[in-house]
């Protein structure tokens, strides 16, 4: 892939930059904190290898990748250093820093679902001919439908689907999930509906729909669990 100056531009902006704790990471990607540290660091157990637990070492365009990996694991029953030891196999071959955040990812999946299955001795379940087809799971498949690229890597991610409006954008709140289009944290809502403010007074506080509030709240209790 020729690396173009717009795409040069974004690995060195607000998508690269560290902006959530390894906590934060695991609520908003659901899955736990040591996978989030081992996605990024393998497998050692080492703690001095990790920095302070309130430091932000994860990134949007990370996240992405995390989320990513964990709906890979889920389709293809596999370990994490398996998937992680893939992921690194693409970033070789296809020269890309970030290939499960890369738009061209039903490419990318397939050729990490070949890795995986040719450095196993299990039978692929995936869809296969003559000679072996294979393709990015439905599971996978499903993250990318919830994300917005620019230059060619995930620009936005709307984690509960395009249909509901709140967005995880690296370049607003610092990459906290808002709603779209008002810059009001899904957070924000949530507390005030905790403190006993009914959804009817949020939404003309905020001038947005009333769906919109009960969706942030819904959102909000589920990365809270």
């Amino acid at each position: 892939m020729t690396t173009t100056e717009p795409f040069a531009e974004t690995l060195n902006g607000s998508r690269t930059a560290p902006l959530y704790t390894a906590s934060e990471a695991a609520h908003l990607a659901r899955v736990s904190p040591t996978t989030v540290r081992n996605w990024l660091y393998g497998s050692e157990k080492s703690e001095a290898l990790f920095p302070p637990s309130h430091t932000p070492i994860v990134s949007f365009l990370q996240l992405i990748e995390i989320v990513v990996a964990a709906r890979f694991r889920k389709s293809e029953r596999v370990s994490l250093a398996r998937l992680r030891n893939a992921h690194i196999n693409a970033c070789e071959e296809l020269n890309l820093q970030f290939p499960f955040a890369y738009e061209q990812l039903e490419a990318v999946g397939g050729h990490i679902v070949r890795i995986i299955h040719t450095q196993s001795t299990a039978a692929s379940y995936q869809a296969m001919d003559e000679p072996p087809q294979w393709t990015l799971p439905g599971l996978v498949a499903g993250v990318k439908r919830q994300i917005r690229y620019e230059h060619e890597l995930a620009a936005q991610w709307y984690p509960a689907g395009t249909d509901v409006p709140i967005v995880i954008d690296p370049r607003i709140t610092s990459g906290l999930p808002t709603i779209s289009g008002r810059g009001v944290t899904v957070q924000i809502i949530r507390k005030r509906f905790l403190a006993g403010q009914d959804m009817d007074f949020i939404a003309r506080d905020f001038d947005i729909d009333k769906d919109v509030v009960e969706d942030a709240v819904r959102y909000g209790e589920l990365i809270a669990a």
